[in-house]
């Protein structure tokens, strides 16, 4: 039975993260609820997959390609009610894992290749109101080929 590790995909997400210089101290968790803090957090998601009928080769019986999609939030948590600084940390951080990850489009050799598309935006005060938090997503999709 054909079979993609997508576990060891996100492994190496978190691995091309960790290693990038521009990315020091920050948090890079792996389907993890994030909880309220301060700084910067990077949390990668499974999303789903799809395999698109036009990819298919001639060996369809024995391969299948997939583009399996990762949502990766980049969150800031500031102290107080501040917007400015939470939302100018959270494009910062979204910029050097977009290089990040674009430097990588192999994600260490675990896939074909890999690209961005888009993301949502999500900011507001901390259920105390103590914090402000922005974050964003960055869609992260991943050609890989399962074969028996």
């Amino acid at each position: 039975m054909a079979r993609v590790d997508y576990f060891t995909i996100e492994e190496a997400i978190k691995a091309v993260l960790d290693d990038d210089s521009d990315l020091e101290g920050v948090e890079v968790l792996i389907e993890e609820e994030l909880t309220i803090q301060r700084g910067n957090v990077v949390g990668i998601y499974l999303d789903d997959r799809d395999a698109p009928e036009e990819d298919q080769s001639l060996s369809a019986g024995t391969r299948t390609r997939f583009n399996v999609r990762f949502s990766i939030w980049c969150w800031h948590f500031g102290v107080g009610r501040d917007r400015r600084v939470p939302m100018e940390q959270r494009d910062d951080l979204i910029g050097k894992v977009e290089i990040a990850l674009m430097k990588e489009r192999t994600l260490n050799g675990t896939v074909n290749s890999s690209w961005l598309e888009g993301g949502e935006f999500l900011s507001g005060p901390d259920p105390t109101g103590n914090q402000f938090m922005s974050g964003a997503s960055v869609m992260l999709i991943a050609d890989v080929t399962a074969t028996t």
